[in-house]
């Protein structure tokens, strides 16, 4: 009789260790993350001035590794994202971009703008889009506003809109005093 409580302690302690569900990034939802490599730079242009972007840190979770890291979860959702810094007239603006798989076919899409301001849940209640941007044909892009996100919280840096190509990364967005500010470069970190 303890040898099978022993048994049945063990395949518990086992299970409880374990993931329930397991759900992974594939390579088309990492085309997400695909236009920036850590240390990149990307420059803005809204009338004369320039704002910059730099990518502080990339992270990518899509191991299959059925342990569980995370106590309290049962389910393991593959995740990659980026980090960015944006200065903007001598402030430093902060944001990431994430993509998370939720189950076998939700992808969530955070899109933020000085942290947990602007996010979009659901890549299926985006419509892919084709626009001319600046001269530039874009035939991937999502547009990041009111339709489609919540903005939390009232900030001078807060956007009005964000314009995101899957191929390309940020394109253009918009302030909430007007200024509008587009992709003009983008300089590859050095090697």
């Amino acid at each position: 009789m303890k040898h099978w409580l022993y048994i049945l302690l063990t395949i518990t302690l086992f299970t409880s260790c374990m993931y329930e569900a397991m759900y992974f990034l594939t390579d088309k939802d990492l085309e997400w993350m695909a236009p920036y490599e850590q240390g990149d730079t990307v420059l803005f242009l809204s009338s004369n001035e320039i704002d910059t972007m730099t990518i502080d840190e990339i992270t990518l979770y899509n191991d299959d590794n059925p342990w569980k890291e995370n106590e309290g979860t049962s389910t393991f959702m593959g995740n990659s994202s980026f980090n960015y810094t944006i200065r903007h007239h001598n402030e430093l603006v902060d944001g990431d971009f994430c993509v998370l798989k939720e189950d076998s076919m939700r992808l969530s899409l955070y899109l933020n703008l000085r942290r947990r301001r602007r996010i979009v849940y659901d890549e299926k209640e985006l419509q892919l889009c084709s626009q001319v941007i600046e001269g530039i044909q874009y035939d991937d892009l999502i547009k990041v506003d009111d339709s489609n996100s919540e903005l939390y919280t009232k900030e001078p840096f807060n956007t009005e809109y964000f314009i995101w190509s899957k191929s390309k990364g940020l394109v253009e967005y918009k302030y909430l005093n007007g200024d509008v500010y587009t992709f003009y470069k983008k300089i590859p970190r050095k090697k």
